[in-house]
């Protein structure tokens, strides 16, 4: 995010052009740009291709297969990371329009 904060500030960005920005109540205000928001909600949709903790659940509480919970880990993750990918494209073509 700093990385991203610094980008935002090479651009000229009003939120960033001055290093303490708007303060309220002591604390200092900044607008998230496009790519922070794209950011943080493709880390929280969390794309995992082997769920290791749900084969170890598994595996200790005696199931026969225990790995078979892998196609089914990865065909939600792909549709989680799918939704955040769409969600991001309508947000940012709202605001350029």
């Amino acid at each position: 995010m700093e990385e991203l904060a610094k980008l935002e500030a090479e651009r000229g960005m009003s939120g960033y052009l001055s290093e303490r920005g708007d303060t309220k109540n002591g604390r200092i205000e900044r607008v998230a740009s496009n790519e922070m928001c794209t950011f943080l909600i493709l880390n929280i949709s969390s794309l995992q291709l082997i769920p290791v903790n749900m084969i170890a659940y598994r595996s200790q509480y005696g199931s026969v297969n225990s790995a078979g919970i892998i196609a089914p880990a990865i065909v939600a993750t792909f549709v989680s990371m799918a939704v955040a990918i769409v969600y991001c494209k309508m947000k940012d073509g709202r605001r350029r329009v």
